[in-house]
């Protein structure tokens, strides 16, 4: 997310409505009457920016992952998680709705980390190309049936769509989970590269070695253990 300013325009008008009582006041043409209207001008812009002041909001920048095809993918993805937070507006279903910004921001922190490492696109782009409009479809759907799910087919068809739903949040966290486990298994290589290039320079010794085996063993257990709990 990027901070962008909105400038409001009120002050200018504010301003300019000020210059324009001096000039249908007093009238214009002269030195002092030019020095009285820039001193208006200048009194009632600074009021009107006190009144008006700009605005700070936050809006989602473009990605920059270095791929192409990546960013068109994350940008259209993020469209269709714009869509499915529409629909959510229109679902008065309080369980649901929790079940449907769960998906939203998972999906999003998925996106974030395609966006830090695009090669991962092969490992999600059935999840982006089937599960997340086919996610969408089915909420677009759900949305339509609002005014009509207090009875009948309609209800059963909504409570079908909210167990569906627990199964899709539940597949969406296992997908950022195998992100996460991917991460881990890439700095795993790295660090392995890392220790073979001291060795090889003679910056470390065997008993260095043996050390740092220790080491990597200690800090491999609580991931080990935190996966496990995930799954």
């Amino acid at each position: 997310m990027e901070k962008k300013t909105i400038r409001s325009g009120a002050p200018f008008v504010v301003a300019g409505a000020a210059v324009l009582l001096v000039a249908l006041l007093v009238g214009l043409g002269s030195l002092l009457s030019y020095v009285l209207a820039a001193a208006v001008f200048a009194a009632a812009f600074a009021a009107g920016r006190k009144a008006f002041p700009d605005r700070m909001i936050e809006v989602e920048r473009a990605p920059r992952s270095g791929n192409a095809e990546v960013d068109a993918l994350i940008t259209e993805a993020r469209g269709q998680l714009d869509a499915i937070a529409a629909a959510n507006d229109a679902i008065a279903d309080g369980q649901l709705s929790a079940q449907i910004e769960d998906i939203e921001a998972t999906c999003r922190r998925i996106l974030v980390r395609l966006e830090e490492q695009p090669d991962m696109l092969s490992s999600l782009r059935t999840f982006l190309r089937y599960y997340l409009p086919a996610t969408l479809k089915l909420l677009t759907a759900r949305a339509s049936l609002e005014s009509e799910v207090t009875a009948g087919n309609s209800l059963q068809i909504a409570a079908r769509i909210r167990e569906a739903m627990g199964q899709v949040q539940t597949a969406f966290h296992k997908q950022l989970d195998a992100l996460d486990h991917f991460r881990f298994i890439n700095l795993e290589s790295e660090m392995d590269v890392l220790a073979d290039m001291l060795r090889s320079d003679g910056l470390t010794g065997e008993s260095d070695m043996q050390t740092e085996a220790g080491e990597r063993e200690q800090a491999e257990d609580p991931f080990v253990g935190l996966f496990k709990q995930g799954g």
